[in-house]
């Protein structure tokens, strides 16, 4: 039945020139169903680049845009190393817990050892057996033999072929042996959601403080997005002449929208998460291109001194933003789970990671360099509602007639004024549902999965989530304060907490006789760097709280 299996499975194989390479590898067999690399990393941009984006061009006058630039990329390698903490620990919990969330129990000496020595490639149906090698000839490589497929069934690693007596090579070329690497977890079908980690590794105090600052970040987003919606409208589209009174009308028409919308189930958007992330690239590369134009159009003139390279009094006010639009990592269960090749997940949120780092520098330097310190917007799209590309004619006191500017002058202005306001409108949803998960599994603890198929329980634990981010959106509207506050419990979910559940997933699996490898191992993997990003995030936590209660 092997030999079958592996002729069934030839057609994927390498050539043979390839396959004896000594890194040769079996390509992974993928699901049937789930997201390709690309949709994962358009919805994991999605999830990042929501409203954050927005006030880092006034981030960057804050802190001056050198300073602010330097620190942007120490926060992308941060935010970067942290996700790996989480898939590294996701890993260990798919390994070391049953289907009922108990501890697998594995004796002293019973740890999965290094694979023997096997030929490469695999055998072929009737291939000869070479029972004799050479040790010279000794390479290294890893099979995954998971990937072997017997009638679309995974075949088990304990039945797959391991040793030189079994095995050949493909071609008459002199064949390589490989030695084959320790097991690696990896993540698999289930779903543990960040929150479900603390309880495993950190104990019920670990799960409560998590609740607690996870809890206050989305509340915190979902206010940020209350407030970009009704701002954004009731100043491009006015129904009174009161501006406040503007704002209150918008955010009850989106409190009727996304309430509803927060207590359903979201499971076909793929085509629209992908259309949204198109969206965005647009945005962006029309706020940087139109950016100057822009500017000198502005009714505040700025003077050159005005834009500072480096300006610390303001380094308070600028680090919670940065690390505001950097956060996502509460979500990474979410995006993990649909991926359908789990292999990649490490790469797709390096590359997101990578993107949004650049992006955010492009948009700080060029925004905050035309606009300055007293020209920006703290939600920079908004600086775009009086936009005319230098079209409109001017009244006889100088001042531009809007009604005269061109098509597409006016087009620019109203998507890049209103396009955060309808991009929220599906972001509110999402983070809604994130926390409302959150709280209902912390309610319930183990016993979630008795209440979670109640879809009475799960809208009411959603409007708990929506609800209240709403009402503080109509009584506190500066996107910036928002953010400052935002930010600094994103030190603590988006640092401190994933460090904290690498090193102590490590330890549990010592302890207990797995092993401590996984697939997402990377450049951050250890544990005197797990301990810097731990008192990092709760060093950045303190400093930055003293300075804005000072400062306020």
């Amino acid at each position: 039945p092997i030999l079958n299996a592996i002729m069934q499975y030839e057609k994927n194989t390498p050539s043979p020139s390839i396959a004896v390479s000594s890194h040769w590898q079996v390509p992974a067999t993928e699901q049937s169903n789930g997201f390709n690399a690309f949709v994962a990393f358009c919805f994991a941009i999605n999830y990042i680049l929501g409203t954050g984006f927005l006030t880092i061009p006034w981030a960057f006058t804050q802190g001056g845009l050198l300073l602010s630039a330097v620190l942007l990329s120490f926060v992308g390698i941060f935010s970067d190393m942290a996700k790996n903490y989480l898939l590294e620990s996701l890993a260990r919990a798919e390994a070391m817990l049953d289907l009922n969330m108990h501890w697998i129990k594995k004796k002293p000496g019973q740890e999965e050892k290094p694979f023997p020595l096997v030929y490469s490639p695999l055998i072929p149906l009737g291939g000869s057996l070479h029972p004799e090698h050479n040790p010279d000839e000794v390479g290294k490589g890893s099979i995954d033999y998971e990937s072997i497929a017997i009638n679309t069934k995974p075949l088990s690693t304990s039945s797959a072929p391991r040793t030189p007596e079994i095995c050949s090579p493909l071609s008459p070329a002199t064949p390589k042996l490989l030695q084959l690497s320790k097991k690696k977890y990896r993540i698999k079908g289930r779903k543990f959601e960040v929150n479900v980690l603390c309880r495993v590794f950190l104990g019920k105090t670990g799960l409560n403080i998590y609740t607690f600052f996870v809890c206050l970040y989305i509340y915190c987003t979902l206010w940020a997005y209350t407030s970009v919606f009704s701002s954004a409208l009731a100043r491009t589209i006015p129904i009174f002449s009161d501006e406040s009174a503007n704002y209150i009308v918008y955010s009850v028409l989106f409190t009727i929208i996304v309430v509803p919308l927060s207590c359903l189930e979201l499971d076909e958007q793929v085509v629209v998460q992908v259309a949204l992330t198109i969206c965005r690239f647009l945005m962006l590369a029309l706020m940087i291109i139109t950016a100057d134009t822009c500017a000198k159009e502005s009714s505040i003139k700025d003077e050159k001194e005005d834009v500072l390279l480096f300006r610390p009094e303001g380094i308070h006010k600028m680090i919670p933003v940065i690390v505001f639009a950097h956060i996502y990592h509460h979500s990474i269960p979410g995006l993990s789970h649909p991926v359908r090749d789990k292999r990649k997940l490490k790469h797709i949120f390096q590359a997101t990671c990578f993107f949004t780092t650049v992006a955010y520098t492009v948009v700080g330097l060029v925004l905050g360099s035309a606009f300055g310190l007293q020209g920006i917007e703290q939600s920079s799209n908004l600086n775009w509602q009086n936009y005319h590309g230098g079209t409109a004619t001017y009244d006889e006191y100088g001042n531009p007639m809007y009604d005269t500017a061109s098509w597409w002058a006016k087009a620019v202005s109203y998507y890049i004024v209103l396009f955060p306001a309808a991009d929220v409108v599906s972001a509110f949803p999402l983070n809604a549902i994130t926390l409302g998960n959150n709280l209902m599994g912390s309610l319930f603890g183990r016993r979630l999965h008795e209440f979670e198929s109640n879809r009475m329980v799960r809208i009411q634990f959603r409007l708990l989530a929506a609800c209240p981010p709403i009402l503080l959106g109509v009584l506190v509207r500066e996107l910036g304060e928002i953010t400052d506050y935002a930010g600094t419990t994103g030190f603590i979910i988006g640092f401190s907490f994933p460090a904290l559940l690498y090193l102590q997933s490590r330890l549990k699996a010592s302890r207990k006789n797995f092993l401590t490898s996984t697939l997402y191992e990377s450049y951050a993997s250890s544990k005197p760097l797990a301990v810097f990003l731990f008192l990092f995030g709760i060093i950045m936590l303190t400093y930055v709280t003293v300075c804005l209660v000072f400062s306020g």
